[in-house]
């Protein structure tokens, strides 16, 4: 199986909170944290229902959530200041600005023999049309997947320090060739973590400026926590 990366872009306030609990919980986790939410309302109140067909009766809010590439439609209309960004208290603060996120970077491959549950998307848990389907056995991740438009040229946002080669500019939706019709969607397949995300499977943060990397750091700094952080201004559209 390739060497695949998987990125969970959030607001920079709540490393404090993961490296204090030693780990990133989901939305429904009994003990849930108490983290700025960047995201539209509607469709997370969806992905707290039964709408999409996930493993054992769970519902997507059970889990975390992570993406296959820092570039997607959904970091890009961060970066147009279409979303707005709420406090810990639920109140709405201003639109989320991209200066302020970060990406906490993994790979599917450290959860193989974790004990810790896995599964992933086909496309994007936010609609039906197409249809995603979930697969947890991590030995189909290749065939599952819709590699092909992650993977072809141009590339960018390669990070040459933990091997990641990058992904394909363009995400948008064509009219041709068949396969770039549903794209969008394809580019937004998850995968996605039950329950919570310990901090050592997190192998480092990607920041957009040194000035970002230094305000980490001061937070690492006074943790028990020593994960790698990484000026990549390649992940980021401005």
């Amino acid at each position: 199986m390739p060497n695949r990366f998987i990125f969970r872009q959030v607001h920079y306030e709540d490393l404090s909170t993961f490296l204090m609990d030693g780990e990133v919980r989901a939305k429904r986790h009994q003990c849930p944290q108490r983290c700025h939410q960047t995201s539209y309302r509607a469709i997370v109140d969806r992905r707290g229902t039964d709408e999409f067909q996930m493993p054992h009766g769970r519902v997507v809010n059970d889990f975390v959530p992570f993406y296959f590439s820092p570039i997607t439609p959904f970091t890009y209309t961060i970066y147009m200041g279409n979303v707005p960004l709420i406090s810990p208290a639920g109140v709405e603060l201003r639109k989320a600005c991209e200066d302020d996120r970060i990406f906490l970077v993994s790979s599917p491959q450290s959860f193989i023999g974790s004990g810790l549950f896995t599964c992933f998307s086909d496309y994007a848990l936010n609609s039906k049309a197409p249809m995603p389907t979930i697969e947890s056995d991590l030995t189909k991740l290749e065939d599952h997947v819709h590699w092909d438009v992650f993977d072809e040229a141009p590339m960018i946002s390669a990070i040459p320090d933990i091997g990641y080669a990058g992904v394909c500019k363009w995400y948008h939706n064509m009219a041709t060739p068949p396969e770039r019709m549903t794209r969008s969607a394809k580019r937004m397949a998850e995968f996605l973590v039950y329950g919570a995300v310990p901090l050592d499977k997190i192998m480092c943060i990607v920041v957009k400026t040194d000035r970002m990397r230094a305000t980490l750091e001061g937070m690492m700094a006074v943790s028990t926590w020593n994960i790698p952080i990484l000026t990549q201004h390649g992940c980021f559209y401005g």
